[in-house]
Formats: structure tokens, C-alpha cells, sequence
């Protein structure tokens, strides 16, 4: 099985066609339909199905792609390290961060790390929900953000960093501003940042325990933190929210938190790799600034830093 072969495949696989996928990898479209059909001779068995309108995937080649993504990212990380130590290239280090902690603890961070390796190419990622495709594929070096779901967890490792509350928020002047009940919410409309799944239901859950039922037609989704925003300044939606984002300028002033009694869980925020996984010096080197960003951030001169994180507990990480 060879790299330019999986290299065709993964490409034909999200151009949709074999001429778009020629052209993305400057290559002739004969070339690209040899490889894909040595790759389908090695491995015995048809990896897509001609249509019309392009190609499909079979089910062998669903399976194929993700085993295939995950080793070009991982040849493509030790070509950039190898390139490192030859001083020919400074790379790349490729993160994801959960909203509050893009808040808080990178910016700070970020500094330092280019004031170390102004040299690294950096790409920074928006980490919403737990089932972390990006870590799966290999697109990213590290997460900062929720750990697995346990059905999961077999394919990640993960370091408990912080803890915080959770608060309910909605727009300012929401008609149930004033609710301090939990199951006062039944009925209402949701934006949610992470769909669950059978995987994941972390919301549903604690807001079941207390008799809020959440139907399909009651809750929305939003892929950013900016546009659940924009979606509950607009209409009475409400969500979950961690509460050093509630304290954060982006939320400050727009939305607020229900005055709620109900005792609700806490999230835990954690560092999170792929299983198996080598971090690049880089990517160390990033994860350490992060760490120490985190410590300089409960000392911060900006006032609205420290107000975001005297809501985050530090989890020891000695334990």
C-alpha cells in the first residue's frame, strides 16, 4: 500500500470526483484512477461505486478513509519534525480549545509560544463537544476541551486540568429571567454547540433529572460559540454554559445567567490527545505554554480575566 495511492484515495474521497481530485494533487486523471485501482487490488476489495454525478464510498472504503487520514497526518507530522531538526522548516502545531479557555488562557499563551518559535506555523481550532473528530483523524496535535464520552475513551488520553460550574443563560429581558427552577425550563427552546448522540448526552441528562424533556423540535444547534450567541440574542432560546464564559466581554452584557437553585454538575476541562500518540517538540512546547498561561491568568491585570477564572478550579495535577 503506498502513500501517493492513499494519498489519491483520501482525495477522491472529498473532491467527489476523480478529475477534482487530479487537479487538487496537480495530477492527470489517469494517474489518480491507476492508483485507485492498485489501492483497490492490494486491498481486494471496491472502495467506491461510479454514480453519474461522481463517486461514493462503499463500505470498505468508508472504513479505509479513516485509517487512511490517520496515517498521511501522522506522515505528514514526521516529515515536518524531521524537517524541524534539519532546521529546514519550523512546521506546524495544530490545537483545539474549548470556548472559555479561548477566552482566558490562550491568548497568553499564543504570545509566549511565538516569542519561543516564531518559526512554527500555528492553527488554532474551535474544540465544541467530546467526540473529537479532529483527534481521530490526526488533524489535530492536542485539544484543550471535554475529555471522551467512555464509549470512547478507548481511543483517546486525557489529563483532568480544570473544573467549573455550569450556569443556564438566555438574553437580557428573557421572559424567564427571573426562574430559579430548573424544571420551570420544560418547553423551552435550546441552541446547543454539540449534538448528541448516543455517545453524548450530557445536557438531556441533567436536565431530565429534573423534569426537562428535551424533544428534537426544541433544540437548535450553533457549530460556534459566536453564532449561539447571535441565535439567543434573537429569540428566547437558552443553553448550558460553563461560567467563566458567562463572565467573558463576548457574553458580558448580552446574555445572562438564570438565577437557578438547582444543584447542577460541574465541568471538567482537560487535556486531550490521540491514544498512542507522539507530541512534536513544537506541540510540547505549546501544551507547556498553555499550562503556564493558565497560572498567569489568575494573576492577570485584566480585570475581566480574573474575573473569568476566580469560577475555574485547578485540578491538582500531582494527584
Amino acid at each position: 500500500m503506498k502513500i501517493q495511492h492513499l494519498r489519491c484515495f483520501v482525495s477522491v474521497a472529498e473532491k467527489g470526483s476523480m478529475r477534482a481530485a487530479a487537479e487538487h494533487l496537480g495530477l492527470s486523471a489517469t494517474a489518480v484512477s491507476l492508483a485507485l485501482r492498485e489501492l483497490e487490488r492490494h486491498t481486494r476489495a471496491p472502495l467506491f461505486s461510479r454514480q453519474p454525478q461522481g463517486v461514493q464510498l462503499t463500505y470498505a472504503g468508508r472504513r479505509l478513509l479513516a485509517h487512511a487520514r490517520l496515517i498521511l497526518a501522522q506522515i505528514d507530522r514526521a516529515e515536518e519534525e524531521i524537517e524541524q531538526i534539519q532546521g529546514l522548516t519550523g512546521g506546524a502545531v495544530t490545537i483545539g480549545v474549548t470556548p472559555w479557555v479561548s477566552q482566558t488562557i490562550l491568548p497568553g499563551a499564543l504570545a509566549e509560544f511565538q516569542r519561543l518559535r516564531p518559526d512554527v506555523r500555528l492553527d488554532c481550532n474551535e474544540a465544541i463537544g467530546a467526540s473529537h473528530e479532529g483527534l481521530r483523524d490526526g488533524t489535530l496535535d492536542f485539544l484543550i476541551g471535554l475529555a471522551a464520552p467512555r464509549a470512547l475513551s478507548a481511543n483517546f488520553v486525557s489529563r483532568e486540568l480544570f473544573r467549573c460550574g455550569l450556569a443556564i443563560i438566555g438574553r437580557v429581558g428573557h421572559p424567564l429571567a427571573n426562574t430559579t427552577s430548573l424544571r420551570e425550563l420544560d418547553g423551552q427552546r435550546w441552541v446547543m454547540t454539540m449534538r448528541e448522540d448516543a455517545h453524548e448526552q450530557r445536557h438531556s441528562t441533567m436536565l431530565g433529572r429534573h423534569g426537562v424533556k428535551l424533544s428534537a423540535s426544541q433544540v437548535h444547534y450553533a457549530r460556534s460559540t459566536l453564532i449561539s450567541i447571535a441565535m439567543m440574542e434573537g429569540s428566547d432560546m437558552l443553553t448550558v454554559c460553563p461560567w467563566p464564559l458567562v463572565e467573558s466581554p463576548l457574553m458580558r452584557g448580552r446574555l445572562i445567567a438564570l438565577p437557578i437553585k438547582d444543584a447542577m454538575p460541574e465541568m471538567v476541562t482537560s487535556l486531550v490527545m490521540r491514544r498512542g500518540d507522539t507530541l512534536s517538540a513544537a506541540a510540547q512546547l505549546m501544551a507547556e505554554c498553555m499550562m503556564d498561561a493558565a497560572s498567569a491568568c489568575q494573576h492577570s491585570p485584566e480585570p475581566a480575566v480574573r474575573r473569568m477564572m476566580s469560577s475555574v478550579e485547578f485540578v491538582d495535577t500531582a494527584e
